[in-house]
């Protein structure tokens, strides 16, 4: 429980640095989102502070017994993306990660991690529930069990996006918001080099 507790803590701290600390100028993000929407072209993935990712937890909407092995197989590659109920721009991508999966759903899995949240189910389980309905997501969210501490650790801040193939390998990811065409793009890109 111990270890849980400073995971949230650097996650809290990290966010505050990183996501939380962004100054937006209204007339600068018009003109990037201007820019991005007539040449969105992937984005340059980095390589992860883990190699796999392998877990069994709890799937949050039913509770049902995950297991990567098996999630994993089901499609050659699996977007997984790391976000918590506290992060704003990880509610904010989340509508966009919702219908890239119903586009996408049949080349490439979708997972979310939500990292604030356990298989005791004592923390956060409802607000991230109503979060996962609300933005219409129908992708599977799951709950970090204790096995899974020592991966989430080493994630520096969230959201993080990474691409894992069927063995549970990490191909290579990025940290923080995305635009919807650009991770189309990237998509596209993993797919592509992974076939």
């Amino acid at each position: 429980m111990k270890k849980l507790f400073k995971i949230l803590i650097l996650f809290a701290m990290v966010l505050t640095l990183f996501a939380c600390n962004k100054k937006n100028d209204a007339a600068k993000t018009n003109k990037i989102e201007k820019t991005e929407e007539t040449t969105a072209s992937a984005m340059k993935l980095t390589e992860m502070p883990i190699d796999k990712f392998d877990f069994q937890t709890m799937e949050i909407m039913d509770g049902k017994i995950i297991k990567s092995e098996e999630f994993y197989k089901d499609k050659p590659i699996t977007l997984v993306n790391i976000w918590g109920t506290f992060c704003g721009p990880c509610k904010e991508e989340m509508p966009d990660l919702a219908k890239l999966y119903e586009k996408y759903k049949d080349k490439v899995n979708f997972l979310g991690v939500v990292v604030d949240t356990n298989v005791s189910m004592d923390t956060n389980v409802e607000e991230a529930q109503k979060i996962i309905k609300d933005s219409g997501v129908n992708y599977t969210n799951i709950m970090p069990s204790p096995t899974m501490e020592d991966n989430l650790v080493n994630i520096s801040a969230i959201p993080t996006t990474f691409f894992v193939n069927s063995e549970g390998k990490i191909l290579g990811g990025f940290v923080g918001k995305a635009d919807k065409d650009s991770l189309a793009a990237t998509i596209e890109k993993v797919i592509a080099e992974n076939k």
